[in-house]
């Protein structure tokens, strides 16, 4: 991991937890209890807590761990996210390395195929989007358009319990997003930026 990346992390640690500036209005975040900040849950564009930069279930501002998990597909930029369609997996790297463990997500069909095996490129970061079937899609990190304009994208589940986002029986119950969990929802939103790359290593 970069030494830059590893000083943004301490930067922003070192704000502390404040003041979250939600689409709605402004409020105070209070410390979260465990990976889910209980008070911070709407989508927030600036201000927001340390506590979302570091890894589920850590304190506060943590850093990433130093001795990384063996998954493949990282490519040498400082920040990319990994898609593991087949297993319903995602994971989040830098400098060419894996920063998080296999993290559950629920994806299209494999004959739906989207998105498509390859590498794409964060195009979008809306904190709240709005789905083809008009529900409200929250922290939406869109990396790829399809033939039609639609856009695939990272976002909070819906339509499904929490608890399901990644079994292989709910595969295809999206319509071409990734679905995860909230807390992830969270993760990727403070990690990937505008022209990071996305690389989907399998159908």
């Amino acid at each position: 991991m970069s030494a830059g990346w590893l000083s943004r992390l301490a930067a922003i640690a070192a704000i502390g937890v404040s003041v979250g500036v939600a689409l709605a209005g402004t409020q105070t975040a209070a410390a979260p209890t465990d990976a889910v900040d209980t008070v911070i849950d709407t989508a927030v564009v600036g201000g927001r807590a340390a506590c979302r930069l570091g890894p589920p279930g850590t304190e506060c501002g943590a850093p990433w761990p130093t001795v990384p998990p063996a998954l493949p597909g990282c490519p040498d930029d400082p920040r990319a996210a990994v898609v593991d369609k087949a297993a319903q997996r995602f994971w989040l790297c830098a400098d060419g390395l894996p920063i998080t463990d296999a993290r559950p997500m629920t994806t299209g069909s494999e004959e739906y195929g989207l998105p498509p095996v390859g590498t794409h490129y964060v195009f979008a970061r809306n904190a709240i989007a709005t789905g083809i079937h008009g529900e409200t899609l929250h922290r939406f990190v869109a990396f790829y358009r399809t033939p039609r304009y639609n856009r695939i994208a990272f976002h909070q589940y819906v339509h499904q319990p929490e608890s399901t986002v990644g079994d292989l029986a709910r595969r295809g119950e999206s319509s071409g997003c990734l679905r995860v969990t909230t807390a992830d929802s969270w993760l990727v939103w403070d990690f990937l930026e505008i022209g990071d790359p996305v690389v989907v290593i399998t159908a």
